[in-house]
């Protein structure tokens, strides 16, 4: 028996070295940042089996970009209208000064400028929802929608009857829906508009064993094309939440309406999804309208996500912030920022701009609120001014600076939404969008408490170790 037992154990330690050895090397071989490769061989040495689960669920880096045809991918980029970035500088003033932004986003996510456009911003979920179903209700060639969350409720369902309506009146419908955002969806819903025509498609559904590699990469963007003349994009999802509010508060987000040659490049992203997720290519230049001339308003549509070499919309959040000479004010419901975001902000706030960050004071979810307060000193002492919404939940993904620039999108100041995500924001080079969203900021501070340096410095000790602890969580949430 004890030969036997002997056995056991050398088979056991055989075992144990292969697994934590192995999977060091593949964790090495990743190059990601040293702390996060440090905490992962950590996890790997004392936790082997399960850490080597958990680094398989959610730890491994996912780049399929290869597995695109870029000669397809380039010709749906050739599609729609497409403007040379030193032409529209030389009579901009604005885009001049941003330049060197423009350009960065162009070279990370292929993302084209488009100068002719009309926005509208929205901050209240219930007239959103009724312009959106309006507008689809006066569709007549497609509609293109996709959104991370699509829920079986009474809003969900008269977004399902109006999908369902158009698809019967012969015009095309395509829907993209997450498979993890969307597990509220119930499965006689879907079937319900594919009887109907509708064409569905999920993003990353999980089946065993597959589902291990996509589990943590889902698709976050909220996008919606009518006829490729009218565009929705911002962080509002289908679902009763987003129009009625939550029974402790109202939901506060924000979302905007495009209107112009700038729903070519929301048109291009969804083009691209399809592809991605399918392997089929739909382009077409039926899905590109000729537009009406708008107002000179510049805008990007910026998408990011691991099918994509560089982190697209985290350096253009960095390169705004850096460029910053008068005031940056930021609003996002889970603040998680890395290294780089977290340097940008303490060094404009350091430098003297008026730097303002509004978060929750209740989430719905905990530890990625207890998470957001540990990054809270620092900007504090940093003289970065931080204020919580009290009025609900604060859900929007804003930035607003100079009165120069406006961002609205999908993308949290997270990791998950700079690294895991698929994401997408609109980079609006324009004074009177930018004023727009400063004074929606300011609007909202009226329903929030600013955080002081001297008291937050003082708070329970159990609040501070709650709240390191859930931060050792941030590259997960």
């Amino acid at each position: 028996m004890e030969f036997l037992s002997d056995i056991l154990i050398l088979i056991f330690l055989a075992t144990y070295v292969y697994t934590v050895v192995s999977s060091i090397v593949v964790v090495l071989l990743e190059n990601k940042h040293p702390v996060r490769t440090s905490a992962w061989i950590m996890v790997l040495i004392f936790v082997p089996f399960i850490g080597l689960l958990l680094y398989v669920v959610v730890g491994r880096s996912y780049h399929r970009q290869g597995n695109i045809s870029k000669k397809l991918k380039n010709k749906i980029l050739s599609f729609g209208t497409r403007q040379s970035i030193k032409e529209i500088c030389a009579e901009n003033n604005i885009c001049s000064k941003h330049e060197r932004l423009i350009h960065l986003l162009r070279n990370s996510t292929d993302a084209s400028i488009f100068t002719h456009n009309s926005v509208n911003i929205y901050t209240d979920g219930k007239q959103l929802f009724d312009d959106i179903l309006s507008a689809m209700d006066n569709a007549t060639a497609h509609i293109h929608a996709e959104y991370y969350a699509v829920e079986t409720d009474e809003t969900g369902n008269r977004f399902k009857d109006m999908l369902i309506k158009k698809s019967k009146q012969g015009l095309e419908v395509r829907l993209i829906y997450d498979d993890v955002g969307s597990w509220r969806l119930k499965r006689s819903t879907i079937q319900e508009m594919k009887n109907a025509g509708v064409i569905l498609q999920t993003f990353f559904e999980l089946r065993f064993p597959y589902f291990t590699n996509k589990l943590n990469y889902r698709n976050h963007r909220k996008i919606l094309i009518i006829d490729g003349k009218i565009g929705f994009l911002g962080g509002v999802n289908i679902a009763d939440r987003y129009t009625k509010g939550l029974p402790w508060g109202i939901w506060r987000d924000t979302h905007i309406k495009i209107q112009g040659n700038a729903v070519d490049g929301l048109q291009q992203l969804f083009l691209n999804d399809w592809l991605y997720i399918t392997k089929t290519a739909i382009h077409h230049k039926k899905y590109f309208a000729i537009h009406d001339q708008y107002n000179k308003l510049p805008i990007q549509i910026v998408g990011s996500g691991p099918d994509s070499m560089w982190e697209g919309i985290m350096q253009g959040f960095c390169a705004a912030i850096q460029n910053a000479s008068k005031y940056v004010y930021i609003q996002t419901p889970y603040f998680l920022p890395n290294d780089s975001i977290s340097n940008a902000l303490e060094s404009a706030a350091l430098s003297g701009i008026d730097v303002r960050i509004m978060i929750p004071s209740r989430s719905d979810t905990r530890i990625s609120l207890e998470a957001s307060l540990s990054f809270v000193k620092t900007m504090l002492a940093a003289g970065v001014r931080v204020y919580q919404y009290q009025a609900g939940f604060i859900h929007a993904k804003s930035i607003a600076i100079d009165n120069e620039l406006a961002i609205i999108g999908s993308a949290n100041m997270d990791f998950r939404s700079f690294e895991q995500n698929f994401e997408v924001s609109a980079f609006m080079y324009d004074s009177d969008k930018s004023m727009e969203l400063r004074n929606i900021f300011l609007h909202d501070m009226k329903q929030c408490k600013r955080l002081q340096y001297t008291q937050w410095k003082h708070r329970p000790i159990t609040q501070k170790l709650i709240q390191s602890s859930a931060r050792l969580f941030s590259p997960l949430l």
